[in-house]
């Protein structure tokens, strides 16, 4: 959990999604699991934290980069449909008062998958010698995931950031997620700085490149 949450359980957005619970955080983010009360469905929200923009208050242009990197999630995500994808539903921009202090915020619709990640199918030990073992988990969350990968990359999306944790477990349907780091060759890519971007033992050599 973190100190403080920007949208505390019963916050309403937008007239329409309910806020229920605070589910993860991340290095810039916050993502909620709350009701779209139209359509009565359950869905996941996340938003950029407030306390992360506030960290970056005295430089606008990380902080511009920051938003689009956001927007570039949600573009990204939307171009392509497939079940072992995330799938997106809506993208806003509206304003809370918090403590007396109005505060803008963007925020993503996202599916809703309650389960855990990837990484909980993986023994700690591994598979060792146990062919039958092994035989399930590539053919039932392994190739799957690579399906997904597929449809990104013929999309002309690379996710670059792809990792156990960001595989999301939907009963036995990997579903991959967090498209914060994707490019795409139909988006204009968003200006670098010379910090590397990504999580390390899972990068490939290429990825170190400025390409």
């Amino acid at each position: 959990m973190v100190k403080n949450i920007l949208l505390a359980p019963g916050t309403l957005l937008d007239d329409k999604w309910l806020i229920i619970d605070l589910i993860g955080t991340g290095g810039m983010g916050e993502v909620y699991s709350a009701r779209q009360l139209n359509l009565n469905r359950d869905v996941a929200i996340k938003v950029i934290s407030d306390e992360f923009l506030q960290s970056l208050a005295d430089d606008e242009s990380e902080k511009e980069k920051i938003l689009q990197r956001f927007r570039r999630e949600v573009q990204t995500m939307s171009q392509v449909r497939h079940p072992n994808l995330l799938q997106t539903f809506d993208y806003g921009q509206t304003s809370i008062t918090k403590e007396g202090v109005e505060v803008h915020l963007e925020y993503i619709v996202m599916e809703y998958v309650p389960g855990a990640t990837l990484r909980f199918t993986m023994s700690e030990e591994g598979f060792r010698v146990n062919e039958q073992q092994i035989k399930f988990w590539i053919i039932n969350f392994f190739l799957p995931v690579l399906d997904g990968v597929q449809a990104l990359h013929n999309s002309g999306i690379v996710h670059r950031d792809l990792k156990p944790e960001n595989v999301l477990m939907d009963g036995n349907i990997p579903k991959i997620a967090d498209f914060g780091l994707a490019r795409s060759c139909r988006l204009k890519p968003i200006t670098q700085s010379v910090d590397i971007q990504g999580t390390m033992n899972y990068m490939p050599s290429e990825q170190f490149i400025d390409f």
